[in-house]
């Protein structure tokens, strides 16, 4: 059966993202993304399991830009926030709060997520009442189906770092890269405070987001600097290397655990991409992709009727725009393999030869 979700990767966070074609073969060009991705092996890391006995593993501890991929971890420390009392998914959260972390740098995505929640904005990019009340669960399931930045981030102050990183370690992911988002978009605005050790990013990041926050000198700075930040997808290139890393070992064993019930809020929230129809015999498919110039990352879970799980994780760095905006044909290779499995083997030739 071909799975035909025109909104999925859009959902997921992709921006320009194209039709997906679950168990179908994508339409590639011959330099398409198959080629790409044999001519360049070490430039992607991936993980993918169809849950009966086939799997591929190529690069899978390697660190690697994650792009909005990462926010399944603010999806999990929310999760265990709730397991341990430390928040109710029904908690109420000021959308001017939320605003707060708001830039005007994530390709429309607070708009997609303030009309999903029927919050109206007349000036087309903030809600019209910052007073007006919405679930601390809508910010979760907001910042997952529509790559709310700015909802990733309020999630992570509500809940801490300390809750992401237990929620991820839980499932085998030690060390997962929890910095500011905002803080990371705040070093794109402002190149002359970002620092040139890696070590000391996160921390400068998130003191940078922290002082934004209440800092109207630091906003008004922000706000003049906007225009004159790099335009082009070439020029974002250099910071988007910079950004948050991960392995695919690791984000593969998160979303697995999480398909097999380890998180159920988070579940719900990923599979939320794919509401139907499915497959015959699947029950649920979850997804969280993420994009960045250069970067694309791709996520999915497959739940089978029989309780069987499939998780594939792909991640991809130095692509070129052009091939960036075929988003829709990379998924169907992640995807497709859960499905099929003479395409994970073709996947397989394709990255391992």
């Amino acid at each position: 059966m071909l799975l035909n979700r025109r909104q999925v990767l859009t959902a997921a966070g992709v921006a320009g993202a194209s039709m997906l074609i679950g168990a179908g073969r994508a339409a590639a060009e011959p330099n398409g993304w198959e080629g790409w991705l044999a001519a360049n092996r070490g430039h992607v890391a991936a993980v993918v399991d169809d849950g009966r006995g086939g799997r591929l593993s190529h690069r899978p501890y390697a660190e690697q830009p994650l792009a909005s991929a990462v926010k399944v971890v603010h999806a999990a420390g929310y999760a265990l926030a709730v397991e341990r009392g430390h928040v109710r998914p029904d908690e109420r959260v000021r959308v001017g709060d939320w605003e707060e972390y708001y830039l005007p740098l994530d390709g429309g995505a607070h708009q997609k997520a303030l009309e999903d929640l029927g919050i109206p904005f007349a000036n087309g990019r903030t809600a019209d009442d910052p007073d007006r009340l919405v679930s601390l669960d809508d910010l979760v399931r907001v910042a997952v189906v529509h790559s709310d930045n700015a909802a990733a981030d309020l999630v992570r102050a509500r809940v801490g770092d300390a809750s992401l990183r237990a929620a991820a370690l839980s499932c085998g992911w030690p060390g997962v890269d929890t910095r500011s988002i905002a803080g990371e978009m705040l070093m794109l605005i402002l190149p002359e405070r970002a620092p040139a050790d890696p070590a000391k990013r996160k921390r400068v990041g998130d003191q940078l987001a922290a002082q934004a926050l209440h800092d109207p000198k630091l906003q008004l700075e922000i706000i003049g600097r906007l225009p004159g930040i790099p335009a082009t997808y070439e020029d974002q290139r250099p910071w988007a290397r910079r950004t948050w890393h991960g392995s695919a070992s690791g984000l593969h064993r998160l979303h697995r655990a999480v398909a097999g019930g380890r998180f159920p809020q988070a579940r719900t929230h990923l599979e939320r991409a794919f509401p139907g129809p499915l497959p015959a015999g699947v029950t649920a498919i979850g997804s969280k992709a993420g994009s960045l110039p250069g970067v694309l990352t791709m996520a999915f879970t497959v739940r089978w009727d029989d309780g069987r799980i499939g998780t594939g994780v792909l991640l991809a760095e130095e692509v070129d725009e052009s091939l960036s905006t075929k988003a829709g044909e990379l998924a169907d290779l992640v995807l497709g393999p859960l499905l099929d499995r003479d395409l994970l083997r073709e996947l397989e030739t394709t990255l391992v030869g």
